[in-house]
């Protein structure tokens, strides 16, 4: 496994601090490291002079064979790296450098992103599903927690169950479940798209994508009742709260 080499500055002592980390990680000939990313633990580090905890983040490469599923992860951590951010170029490098058939091939600029895109890998969900569903509870949720603004929504397990964490600007956070068949009937509404993601190559698929797939269905819905077709309404979920944290 190859590795890369960082120094960065300790903020507290100002001491250089060397990292070692990989460019690529195999989950099926490295293991470890899947827990590593999902536990925070990689992109931590010490330093070896005062013992100050420093979060570093670092670009790499995240590969699981077996869900056939590889994650690009370029952070972006200012806005100088959000300036210079060429997802475009990102894009056909990996295409022109990886071509291997009916993978999913995702692009992702956050640690909670990397870890959410390795969740909905290994419990066999759709991530495109996933984002869209996020849309139909966010709708649901800001009704019944009115004054609650969502700062960010992400993927989790809990007890078993598929659940979206909203983070709330309360400092709160509540644990939605969500429903197996909004689930199942999201993915048969939008299957050209979510399976052909999984097909199509290099996707960033996260809110922007939701949000073009959702108004697209909902343009080609109003062409179709224009025309007198009849259009089967999307469901209504019902609010299952798993809990809530301070």
């Amino acid at each position: 496994m190859e590795n890369k080499k960082y120094t960065v500055k300790c903020p507290e002592c100002g001491a250089n601090v060397e990292i070692s980390r990989p460019a690529i990680i195999n989950v099926q000939n490295d293991p470890g490291y899947k827990e590593k990313i999902l536990s925070g633990q990689l992109f931590h580090e010490k330093c070896p002079k005062c013992g100050q905890e420093l979060q570093v983040v670092s670009r790499t490469t995240y590969h699981d064979m077996e869900k056939r599923i590889m994650i690009y992860f370029r952070p972006i951590t200012s806005q100088e790296e959000l300036k210079s951010f060429d997802y475009e170029a990102i894009r056909s490098a990996i295409e022109d450098n990886f071509t291997a058939p009916n993978y999913g091939i995702r692009v992702v600029t956050t640690v909670n992103e990397l870890m959410e895109k390795i969740k909905i890998a290994e419990f066999g969900l759709n991530d495109g599903v996933i984002e869209i569903a996020k849309f139909v509870y966010f709708d649901i949720f800001t009704k019944q927690f009115e004054g609650t603004g969502v700062v960010n929504i992400y993927y989790e397990r809990r007890d078993d169950k598929d659940a979206l964490i909203f983070f709330c600007d309360d400092s709160k956070t509540r644990s939605i479940m969500i429903d197996p068949d909004v689930y199942a009937s999201i993915e048969k509404r939008f299957s050209a798209v979510v399976n052909a993601i999984y097909t199509s190559r290099v996707c960033m698929v996260g809110r922007d994508w939701a949000l073009r797939m959702i108004r697209a269905y909902s343009k080609l819905d109003q062409e179709n009742k224009d025309s007198g077709a009849e259009v089967t309404p999307a469901p209504t979920p019902e609010l299952k709260l798993l809990d809530s944290q301070s």
